[in-house]
């Protein structure tokens, strides 16, 4: 008799583990210029209370840190099961870099807090790390890198026509 019991709780577990709430802070790599960090509930039930708490900042090249953005800051009230919420980090190669430079070879660790809808309480620690993907293929796209760079030259040329036409206007009107 004890087995049925047993196995009626396990069922029970089972069926309420479908159903509760999982958050996790992930990285997307699948952006073809830019690395995102999404928001994912990925159970099966909604979320509410979330919090966040991360080993370190998720810094860009340019200094701005994802963890200042007012959800990651002050928690997110609500959250639906099977849903996302993405921003922009940074290129793939500039994340490795930073990463890098900042000696977190080992990724950085984001620990969510949040309840499901009857006040029960989760904590999920995800490990995101950018730079175990080195060598697969993705690292060693660099038209990102080139393009910006061709913008850049563009911009650097128009700004010298520009330099050119103001001269020549000046000593026009000098004339």
């Amino acid at each position: 008799a004890l087995g049925i019991v047993y196995q009626g709780r396990q069922a029970r577990k089972a069926r309420d583990d479908h159903f509760r709430p999982q958050i996790i802070v992930d990285a997307d790599y699948t952006g073809r210029f830019t690395t995102n960090i999404v928001v994912r509930n990925i159970g099966g039930g909604a979320a509410k209370d979330i919090t966040f708490d991360f080993s370190a900042p998720l810094e860009s090249t340019s200094g701005w840190d994802i963890t200042e953005l007012p959800y990651f800051r002050n928690g997110i009230n609500f959250m639906a099961p099977q849903t996302d919420l993405p921003a922009v980090w940074d290129s793939y190669q500039n994340v490795v870099q930073t990463l890098r430079k900042r000696g977190l070879m080992e990724g950085i660790t984001i620990t969510s807090r949040y309840k499901d809808l009857q006040g029960e309480s989760y904590q999920t620690q995800w490990t995101i790390n950018p730079l175990l993907l080195e060598g697969s293929g993705y690292s060693e796209y660099k038209g990102y890198e080139d393009e910006v760079q061709a913008l850049e030259d563009q911009a650097r040329a128009l700004e010298k026509i520009s330099e050119e036409i103001s001269k020549a206007a000046g000593s026009l009107r000098a004339e």
